[in-house]
């Protein structure tokens, strides 16, 4: 897992203005006002800045409105985690042949529905998990795709992230991870190894870059724009 450094920032409207203008992933450990009166579906779409809109696409192509609009949790992988994974797949392809291109009308070409939808779904949970639900060492949850499980996690920032010594608590950060193998050995100098030693099978973790977004049904998490679609690698 790759170590990297956040740094907190107090509401979600500053973190989508910031977030509009660059890719880098900038981390609220919370909302001042987490309630939205609306449903999960129509909250990602009158996001204005338009960080969902290739997400929402995928939803409408999957036939998942009603799923996200049910009780539940959605990580949801905004539209830079789906361009990630456009652009790992025209790598791939690329190695066959450099005249080829993966884009989401190539996407949608080629992947059925219920193949959107068993990708999309792996980010929906059908339990509504606030922070305070959550535990530093994790724990799986079913997810609406048949038999994937996910772990999810409440941890405190490796780096102690202080200013001036006025800010003495180290932030929380909701992780979303891929168990791959066995769970990850945290070792003392706070790297992770796979208890099997091979370093193919490192769990993926995925930081959110916003948490706890209530709406009319459910709860809302939005992954770290760094984050690939599907987990891929």
């Amino acid at each position: 897992m790759k170590k990297m450094i956040y740094i907190p920032i107090a509401s979600l409207i500053m973190m989508l203005a910031i977030n509009s203008c660059k890719k880098d992933p900038v981390i609220d450990g919370g909302l001042s006002v987490a309630k939205v009166n609306m449903s999960t579906y129509d909250f990602l779409k009158s996001n204005n800045k338009n960080m969902f809109d290739t997400t929402l696409l995928i939803i409408d192509k999957a036939g998942m409105k009603d799923i996200i609009n049910g009780p539940g949790t959605f990580f949801v992988p905004d539209d830079y985690s789906i361009a990630n994974y456009l652009s790992s797949k025209q790598t791939e392809i690329r190695k066959i042949d450099e005249r080829n291109n993966f884009t989401l009308d190539t996407l949608f070409k080629y992947y059925s529905a219920q193949m959107l939808k068993d990708s999309m779904g792996i980010y929906f949970f059908p339990t509504k998990l606030s922070r305070d639900e959550l535990s530093a060492t994790g724990a799986l949850y079913q997810t609406s795709t048949p038999n994937i499980k996910l772990m999810i996690s409440l941890e405190e920032n490796a780096d102690d992230y202080q200013v001036g010594g006025v800010i003495s608590t180290k932030p929380k950060y909701i992780y979303l991870t891929k168990i791959r193998g066995e769970k990850d050995l945290v070792n003392s100098n706070g790297t992770a190894s796979d208890p099997s030693g091979n370093p193919q099978k490192l769990d993926i973790k995925v930081l959110c870059q916003t948490t706890g977004i209530i709406t009319n049904n459910g709860i809302v998490h939005v992954l770290s724009n760094q984050h690939i679609w599907t987990f891929k690698q």
